[in-house]
């Protein structure tokens, strides 16, 4: 559905582009391009209202067909700017272009013909499913679930961190005690157990940030490129001067690393590391200053943590269930996390269905606070749950985000989709996600 959402969405841009340009390339009819803008818009707001409520007999064929009539359309009007563009290089005949807005305009009448038997088909639908006539203020109300979503997940580290004070107060006795030698700690754990949450609520803990003269982060990952790591170690996010060394070599790189990091007390976080040579490559750089330096990396791998600090690290385990259902409580109902007593034993079934998996809790806990507050939509979302709870740690996290991704409304799916084409970790521009 999101393709389809998508594909119409594509249409009219092109047409809206057209219709704005100070000199189209092609003429397009004022009442074609009305009767698409409505088809359009029809079925914008149908998938967008009932996309999460279409039967499987319906959902197949009929998205399908709305993608192929929305790129149908998009094909005819760039098709015909093409080979308008291409007889005005070779000739300038008015009777050309005339005979070719002529094809112009009867190709698109066949595409709109499609669209409006398609537009009848899911009048008939909606009828037959008793979806009856909506209120615009419903247009966009399942959105509230994409918007809970990021607002728990933005809403702090803290609220990520419950159940987790011990092993952070740890850590900050770690970091900050008398060893004056360059100490390296590890953070283990399989994914969303909450290592980067806990690192960040390190790197960003008050006694922390007093405590070192100078604090980097950098995301490592599978496939790291030494010179982006090196950049980011010196230019600490500073993009202006990243640029300005772009041209120093990596040896340059490092000998200026060096340098910055001499006699100071500095914390270097090195989060998501996969393999010891992203380490051998980096590590010569760290001076040794005798004056409590630190280096913290996390890892999903105690080997590689045996390797590089000379323990197994600190593993991070599964959430007790009453912590899992602290957890799910401050998420769903805020900090108070006062849950009501109807919610109660349906609350908690979800909070044991996801394991003692931080993530789980969040990403679950993050769909509830302003979706439907009924019983029923808490007991789909438990049913789903109790299917996935005996699959494979890392199966079972990737089914509970195909839930939230199920929930997203309809026009946030090809945002997110669009995600999956640019590099893990990696910075992008605005621009690049707001214009097709």
């Amino acid at each position: 559905m999101a393709t389809a959402y998508a594909a119409l969405v594509s249409l009219m841009h092109v047409v809206e582009q057209i219709q704005h340009h100070p000199r189209p390339p092609v003429s397009l009819d004022k009442e074609q391009v009305q009767s698409l803008q409505e088809n359009v818009a029809f079925l914008q707001d149908f998938l967008e209202l009932y996309s999460h409520r279409l039967c499987q007999e319906y959902e197949g064929g009929l998205v399908v067909r709305i993608a192929d009539a929305a790129h149908a359309a998009e094909d005819v009007i760039e098709n015909h700017i093409v080979d308008q563009i291409l007889d005005q290089s070779m000739s300038t005949s008015g009777e050309n272009i005339s005979s070719m807005d002529h094809h112009l305009y009867q190709d698109l009448q066949k595409v709109i013909a499609d669209m409006d038997l398609i537009k009848r088909e899911v009048i008939e639908i909606r009828e037959k499913m008793g979806l009856g006539v909506v209120q615009d203020h419903q247009l966009h109300g399942n959105s509230v679930l994409a918007g809970s979503l990021s607002s728990s997940t933005v809403q702090g580290h803290k609220q990520a961190m419950v159940g987790r004070d011990d092993v952070l107060n740890e850590i900050l006795d770690k970091l900050t005690g008398q060893q004056s030698d360059c100490r390296i700690i590890a953070i283990v754990g399989m994914g969303g157990i909450g290592k980067t949450t806990l690192a960040r609520n390190t790197y960003e803990n008050p006694l922390i940030m007093e405590y070192f003269d100078l604090r980097v982060w950098i995301t490592v990952s599978q496939e790291y490129e030494v010179r982006e790591m090196l950049l980011e170690l010196v230019c600490q996010k500073n993009e202006e001067r990243k640029k300005a060394l772009r041209e120093i070599s990596d040896e340059g790189l490092g000998e200026m690393l060096y340098k910055s990091l001499c006699g100071r007390r500095y914390l270097i976080i090195m989060d998501d590391m996969w393999n010891i040579e992203a380490w051998d490559k980096v590590k010569l750089f760290f001076p040794n200053n005798n004056n409590e330096c630190r280096i913290m990396i996390t890892t999903r791998l105690s080997n590689l943590a045996l390797q590089i600090s000379g323990s197994r690290g600190l593993v991070m385990n599964f959430l007790e269930e009453n912590k899992s259902w602290d957890l799910f409580c401050k998420i769903v109902f805020g900090e108070e996390g006062d849950c009501p007593l109807e919610y109660q034993e349906i609350g908690r079934t979800i909070a044991k269905n996801c394991k003692g998996l931080p993530l789980s809790v969040i990403m679950i806990g993050g769909l509830l606070p302003k979706s439907e507050k009924t019983r029923d939509y808490w007991e789909y979302i438990a049913e789903n749950l109790s299917s996935i709870v005996n699959f494979e740690d890392n199966e079972r996290c990737l089914r509970i985000l195909y839930i939230s991704y199920q929930e997203l409304p309809i026009h946030l799916k090809p945002c997110f989709l669009n995600m999956g084409v640019h590099q893990e970790d990696s910075r992008i521009r605005v621009s690049r996600l707001i214009n097709p």
